[in-house]
């Protein structure tokens, strides 16, 4: 037996055994599961508008995923040549998702913010990158020859869409009431880039499929489900997620230089802990083209994302996220797993015709939870910034540049939470 050391000695710890493997270093599944993804429901409306999709109490819900598809095999070629779609398009098309687990509340999420959340989740650049090809690859000439075709992740409360860190299913076996989302499209014509000079074509203004479609995890023998087991009428069963409120947009005006540092203030925080607050900015010029059904002639990137070149937040008069002049991106990477950034395409026009240019898009972060980056970090509390009825103070916001439309800052406030399982419902707990 080997001497014990003086580190050994000092250092409060419990021995491992890392040569055997034992009760200590192995794990089993304690009931046993199938997964299946066979629960598939079609959009009812392909011009835009809200889809109500209900999923029965029966099983554990995972990941949610919608799929949708352009048919441009119709269109000319000089059609084609005039016509171009941007990254990420369907994300673009998400107007904003709306959930609702059996007898909760009911809460929102804009499309921006489905984007940014599963971003979040990514453990590498490369698998944010894919993310975004994924939602739909940027496409015009001889590629809208062929359908476009593309997949989104919902991410809810409930659900971290990656692998590395997955969360447990959502219990909807301990329900009586279904889950309830709604989905939101704008017109699909709004996201094209179109310098035809005349209307889209048919294939362009509406979708030509989208569906809806969840990854569920079933019981091999229900009589392992925790309601059949357990009485949840006396007792409850803690789900332990995280909540991002609804997004905040903040208007800059056009007559904003980037040597002007602007103050904004937070509101409407919910009474509980803020971990972070998430804030990127675009520029209006990229988003203008949503607004004519005919689409854009000077190319639309809604996912052109710029973090503010230097900010500093602050709650009852103490600072706590200083970046200046950039650092923000550096202490976003050692703080986490991967740098807040992406490859996406910018839509410009050249010549008359659509020109794909790469663009790096980034976010920041500004952190008051403690970090911890792990595989089980999405059930481990880690306590964040209790604000009730408060502000917070985003001092010497700086724009990257000055744009001739102004920009827009988004802002979305992470939360601590806890679903409680009860009496056949469910809500949050902050």
């Amino acid at each position: 037996m080997s001497a014990v050391s003086v580190q050994e000695m000092v250092r409060p710890s419990e021995a491992v055994d890392l040569y055997y493997y034992d009760a200590e270093t192995s794990k089993k599944q304690a009931f046993a599961t199938t997964q299946n993804s066979k629960y598939v429901q079609q959009f009812a409306n392909l011009t835009g508008g809200s889809s109500v999709f209900t999923i029965p109490p029966q099983n554990g819900i995972q990941d949610i995923v919608i799929t949708a598809t352009y048919d441009t095999t119709a269109l000319s070629e000089s059609e084609r040549n005039n016509l171009a779609l941007p990254s990420g398009w369907l994300y673009s098309l998400l107007r904003q998702v709306s959930f609702r687990y059996g007898g909760s509340s009911q809460y929102f999420l804009s499309g921006q913010q489905m984007l940014q959340n599963a971003l979040r989740c990514q453990t590498s650049r490369s698998s944010c990158d894919d993310l975004l090809n994924l939602g739909g690859n940027y496409a015009n000439g001889a590629n809208l020859a062929k359908a476009q075709t593309a997949s989104v992740v919902l991410r809810l409360p409930h659900n971290v869409c990656s692998g590395v860190g997955k969360s447990h299913p959502l219990p909807t076996d301990c329900l009586t009431q279904q889950v309830q989302v709604t989905v939101e499209l704008i017109q699909p014509g709004l996201i094209w880039t179109n310098t035809t000079g005349s209307a889209l074509p048919a294939g362009c203004v509406a979708l030509s499929a989208a569906s809806f479609q969840v990854q569920q995890v079933m019981f091999n023998n229900q009589g392992d489900a925790l309601a059949r087991r357990v009485d949840l009428a006396t007792k409850a069963y803690a789900f332990p997620c995280e909540f991002v409120q609804q997004e905040i947009t903040i208007g800059i005006p056009a007559s904003v230089t980037s040597q002007q540092p602007q103050n904004v203030v937070l509101t409407g925080f919910r009474s509980g802990e803020v971990k972070s607050i998430e804030v990127w900015l675009t520029d209006n010029d990229d988003t203008a083209g949503a607004s004519s059904s005919s689409g854009s002639a000077t190319g639309y990137s809604a996912f052109n994302w710029y973090p503010p070149s230097s900010v500093e937040m602050l709650y009852a008069g103490d600072i706590y996220a200083r970046y200046d002049n950039g650092v923000g991106q550096l202490f976003n990477l050692i703080n986490g797993n991967k740098s807040p950034a992406f490859d996406t395409i910018t839509s410009g026009v050249a010549a008359g015709l659509p020109a794909a240019t790469p663009f790096l898009a980034q976010w920041l972060s500004l952190p008051f939870a403690q970090t911890l980056v792990d595989e089980d970090a999405h059930y481990i509390l880690i306590h964040g910034k209790p604000i009730t009825n408060g502000i917070i103070n985003l001092n010497n916001l700086v724009i990257p540049y000055t744009s001739a439309a102004g920009w827009t800052l988004h802002v979305s406030y992470v939360y601590n939470t806890t679903l409680l399982f009860s009496q056949g419902t469910c809500d949050y707990v902050f």
